[in-house]
């Protein structure tokens, strides 16, 4: 992404703003999608019809202008400023410049981003402390992160950032190719879905790299009685008529515990982001595990039948 550019060109005092400008910001902004013109474009150097903010009744001068300002759907999402290598884009003074330019009434955007090649800071109008902060070894490695602060999709839905990345992505960034054959034990899987006649999708967390990842499994509806073989039997025949009837859904609640053997599937358009689920081949198997978990997805709608609610109700709430 940045042609062989090293940390240490940063050293050198001929690489100024201009060469962070064309060297490391430009290529970034590239790689993000955006373009010179369209839904999602850049604009160079925006000045502004009255340059100065209100605070009370004074009017506060606004004393830069920053040199990127994305834009989706002619609506400023993000300022981004260019700063010389020996500048720091924590340095009060320029935080509280690029601030200003965001929070102006012709701009009015929640973030704002400082770069000088050694370092990328992204911060929200609303907090101090940056939203994420990167020295320039680690661009590449955790562009993931970059992806979520600065791209068209994040700024338009912020909400999508809570989302914990998709693991098959990330396998399939490390080359397992879509015939390796994953061996999985222990695989505590949450909500069940039927997505048609012939397809149901489950999901399960997990942590790759140290962070928490969202993994989706894929199997036909034959193969459900062996996944939930390992339940009491009642419970079994509730789950399964849950997901006979609208909305269509369960909650395993992590009480499914899998040892299964699947492949890395086909990118999939989900209804807010794409994802590679894992596709089902074998269930070796299948338990019954009600204990609790730190992290116990509670997040599940009101209307979803909830296995872990039944298994207490069935039990008592006194029972050992």
């Amino acid at each position: 992404m940045f042609a062989n550019l090293k940390a240490v060109a940063f050293d050198d005092p001929d690489f100024k703003e201009d060469s962070v400008r064309e060297l490391v910001v430009v290529p970034i902004l590239s790689r993000l999608g955006y373009l010179p013109l369209g839904e999602a474009r850049v604009l160079r150097s925006k000045s502004l019809r009255q340059p100065f903010i209100r605070v009370g009744t004074r009017n506060h001068p606004v004393t830069i202008i920053p040199d990127y300002t994305l834009v989706l759907k002619d609506k400023p999402a993000l300022i981004l400023d260019a700063k010389g290598p020996n500048e720091g884009v924590l340095d009060p003074m320029h935080v509280q410049q690029a601030y200003s330019y965001a929070v102006h009434p012709e701009i009015r955007c929640r973030e704002f981003a400082l770069c000088n090649g050694r370092e990328l800071a992204i911060f929200s109008t609303d907090q101090a402390d940056p939203l994420l902060h990167l020295a320039f070894e680690e661009f590449e490695s955790r562009w993931d992160e970059i992806v979520k602060y600065m791209s068209p999709e994040y700024l338009a839905e912020p909400a999508r950032r809570k989302f914990a990345p998709d693991f098959g992505f990330k396998l399939h960034r490390l080359g397992f190719s879509h015939d390796s054959a994953l061996v999985m034990l222990g695989t505590r899987l949450n909500l069940f879905g039927r997505v048609n006649d012939n397809l149901i999708t489950a999901s399960a967390n997990t942590e790759f790299a140290g962070e928490p990842h969202c993994v989706s499994f894929d199997f036909p509806p034959s193969m459900l009685p062996t996944i939930v073989s390992g339940l009491p039997q009642l419970l079994a025949e509730q789950f399964c008529e849950a997901l006979g009837r609208s909305p269509f859904m369960a909650a395993a609640g992590l009480v499914i515990e899998l040892d299964l053997v699947a492949h890395l599937g086909p990118e999939t358009q989900g209804q807010s982001e794409s994802f590679m689920p894992l596709i089902i081949e074998e269930v070796q198997a299948s338990r019954f595990n009600p204990e609790p978990v730190v992290g116990d997805p509670n997040d599940v709608p009101p209307h979803v039948f909830k296995l872990r609610d039944a298994f207490l109700i069935k039990r008592g709430p006194n029972d050992a």
